[in-house]
């Protein structure tokens, strides 16, 4: 008998206005969510793409780096590229890519900035479930490079939400369908970034 593969891990670390914030350690591809959200560089800062980013180039058959190549999606600041015919090997229903520019010029506010323009998306489609995975490590940024992105995405998140749902309220859009929002998170940081999500969460 075939062995099935063990399901992700999953954490709900609580809930803002409405909206179950989770992480879980599963990748671009993994996601089953309506709308799954990468990041990608201008470049990589050593061999090329690694982790779940590989995993979702390769899923599209490579056409993210060739897009890149070929300057269509060249992954700048707050570029974003929006895959709404993903192939069945890609679980989420949609998968959008966000630029972040040059991987040395990096601060955690550039993926902070990444996650308010990936929940305002998740938004605008009417998706109800939507995953980010930052793709940090993926891109060759070293783990010491990135103390502190975990707090600075929640911050976002939440301050985010809290826009478009003051903006329903002034009735001048519908309220957001969204219902749960997914960080995307590796196996193994998966205790310590918890805690770090969490802590932040809690601050508010």
């Amino acid at each position: 008998m075939e062995a099935r593969n063990p399901a992700p891990e999953r954490q709900t670390l609580g809930s803002w206005q409405g909206v179950s914030i989770d992480i879980a350690a599963w990748d671009g591809v993994a996601a089953d969510v309506d709308l799954s959200i990468a990041c990608m560089f201008v470049r990589e800062l050593d061999d090329g793409l690694r982790g779940g980013l590989l995993h979702l180039d390769n899923a599209l058959s490579g056409r993210l780096v060739r897009l890149r190549d070929e300057g269509v999606f060249t992954g700048d600041r707050g570029e974003t590229l929006l895959v709404s015919l993903p192939p069945p090997t890609v679980v989420a229903r949609a998968v959008m890519m966000i630029g972040m520019g040059e991987p040395s010029q990096w601060t955690p506010a550039v993926t902070a900035h990444a996650v308010t323009v990936a929940l305002g998306a998740a938004v605008h489609l009417g998706a109800t479930r939507a995953a980010f995975a930052p793709s940090l490590l993926d891109s060759g940024l070293a783990p010491s490079a990135t103390v502190g992105v975990a707090p600075a995405m929640m911050k976002a998140v939440m301050r985010a939400i809290d826009v478009h749902m003051s903006i329903a309220a002034h009735g001048l859009a519908a309220p957001p369908s969204l219902r749960r929002w997914v960080f995307d998170v590796g196996a193994a940081g998966f205790s310590s970034a918890a805690a770090q999500f969490s802590a932040a969460l809690g601050d508010r």
